[in-house]
């Protein structure tokens, strides 16, 4: 998977170069301070997977700059915007614009890296905490899952498939799916890759709980 960022703070570049860059193989992980930078780097490398604009950058001029990368790099690209926190009402419209996710600058390391896979694999990313109340509100937080379901979700943070979890569990896969579906309703989780996500933001991946 191929990620390019495009960040206006050379500290978080550096941060993104030399850090997260080499600290996961899955991912390859290039970084810009411009938009002319972005796209240069994107012709360059091409097959870019995914991408995210700094509402900050230089050259970005608002959304004009967000509208012009996507008809450079494709709509089948994922582009999704940088920044500060913003309203619930701010986020919709981002959306309605065709923007693929949000990232805050209050996201750990370990959160921008799920919601970067989550917008790679082509779905749409928003922090809870920027959902509008009611929605936060809805989602139960890790008390609320049963044995089996945090067998699975530590699956899923160690990367196994649901045959890999099955086993390790003496379980069936079609057993595990089933503790799955459950695990992404009450995460509200679209996929595996979201379900990480979101108990990585809600503060529940490290949270222990003896299996049934």
């Amino acid at each position: 998977m191929k990620i390019l960022l495009g960040y206006e703070n050379a500290l978080c570049r550096s941060f993104l170069r030399e850090h997260l860059a080499k600290t996961n193989v899955d991912l390859e992980i290039f970084v810009a301070g411009s938009i002319r930078d972005m796209l240069q780097i994107a012709a360059e490398r091409g097959n870019i997977t995914a991408a995210a604009l700094d509402l900050e950058l230089p050259d970005m001029n608002g959304l004009d700059g967000f509208h012009h990368v996507k008809a450079q790099l494709g709509e089948d690209i994922p582009l999704a915007l940088i920044g500060s926190k913003c309203s619930n009402t701010q986020l919709r419209a981002y959306f309605d614009q065709g923007v693929a996710g949000y990232l805050p600058y209050t996201l750990a390391p370990e959160s921008l890296l799920a919601a970067l896979r989550v917008i790679g694999a082509g779905e749409a990313y928003a922090p809870v905490e920027m959902l509008s109340k009611e929605s936060a509100n809805d989602v139960p937080r890790g008390g609320w899952l049963t044995g089996r379901e945090r067998d699975v979700l530590n699956g899923l943070l160690a990367g196994q498939s649901n045959k890999e979890i099955a086993r390790v569990h003496g379980l069936s896969e079609v057993t595990i799916k089933h503790h799955l579906k459950s695990l992404r309703s009450k995460l509200r989780a679209r996929n595996r890759t979201h379900a990480v996500c979101r108990a990585i933001e809600l503060g529940i991946a490290e949270e222990s709980q003896p299996a049934l």
